[in-house]
């Protein structure tokens, strides 16, 4: 069994000016800085052993923050962790766009189970690398968002800077246990040995939008 605590990194300007970022390596502000220092608040009282996240600048930066405030070894990046490529609105204005391409069919854009297979498949190499084990993952909101989607089958609204999940692994049974600072009550998932894509997603799981 391994715990997975899913982190949202910290506010960055595009965050402030409601921009896409997506792939986009844009860093945290003082205001990301400080959501970082208090990511943990008021979280359940785990022992963590591990810290690992996208390799995007603001969620590395959120990671290395948490791990050096709290005593956690920070043991890297993993380019499965990062965000969804927005493709051609990457840093524009997220109303605009979005009334330019309905549904966000934005040319150029990830496709969401791409998105979440790779998350799956990366949390997948970290239970066994981290077996019964806690391990925080710093990641990003649409990113976590489709991951959590996938398990309970329902459409979640969008993660806030700097928000933790819970998420359980054991076995092939996913469990989410929080969903940004709140109990879920969700059943476990089960997917079969080698399923692909293992909970699939549509357009449906990204409503209502987030950035």
């Amino acid at each position: 069994m391994t715990l997975f605590g899913l982190v949202r990194h910290g506010q960055t300007d595009y965050n402030l000016r409601g921009l896409f970022q997506g792939s986009s390596d844009i860093p945290l502000n003082a205001t990301g800085r400080e959501q970082a220092h208090h990511a943990l608040d008021g979280a359940p009282d785990i022992a963590w052993d591990a810290a690992v996240s996208s390799p995007l600048g603001r969620a590395e930066e959120t990671a290395r923050i948490i791990a050096e405030d709290h005593g956690i070894s920070f043991v890297g990046t993993d380019p499965r962790l990062a965000e969804i490529d927005w493709g051609a609105a990457e840093g524009h204005d997220v109303a605009e766009m979005e009334a330019r391409y309905p549904g966000r069919a934005f040319p150029g854009r990830e496709g969401l189970q791409a998105v979440a297979d790779r998350g799956y498949l990366a949390l997948d190499d970290l239970a066994e690398r981290f077996a019964d084990q806690n391990v925080l993952v710093v990641a990003h909101g649409t990113f976590i968002r489709l991951l959590l989607s996938g398990v309970t089958g329902t459409h979640l609204p969008s993660i806030p800077n700097g928000a933790l999940s819970l998420l359980r692994h054991e076995g092939e049974s996913w469990q989410v246990e929080m969903i940004a600072g709140e109990a879920a009550e969700e059943p476990a998932r089960t997917a079969p040995v080698g399923a692909s894509p293992r909970f699939p997603l549509s357009e449906h799981h990204l409503r209502p939008y987030g950035l």
